[in-house]
């Protein structure tokens, strides 16, 4: 069986962080994606999931950890791109209020 990973393509402009996300988002990815986004200095986060095929719930705890950092420090988070499936996924979870 294939490994699945996540690639992550980051650009910062000033105190925003823009993260190009493509993979998977799972048990076995996540920890490594929450370890390389630094979001030291951000006031504006900002996922985009164009290419992300599909996210497990340790995805969802993954983003969540985010959001709580980002509003520890008085920022925001937000997911671009989302695929309907995507979509579903986070609809369910509750977490439809960051996706724009």
């Amino acid at each position: 069986m294939e490994e699945k990973k996540i690639e992550i393509e980051e650009i910062r402009e000033g105190t925003t962080l823009i993260c190009k996300l493509s993979g998977w988002l799972d048990p076995n990815t996540s920890p490594e994606f929450v370890a390389r986004v630094d979001v030291e200095g951000v006031k504006s986060l900002v996922f985009d999931l164009q290419n992300v095929e599909y996210v497990f719930s340790a995805g969802i705890r993954a983003f969540l950890i985010f959001q709580r950092k980002m509003e520890a420090q008085g920022g925001t988070m937000k997911l671009v791109n989302v695929s309907d499936f995507i979509r579903s996924i986070f609809d369910y979870a509750g977490l439809a209020a960051f996706i724009e």
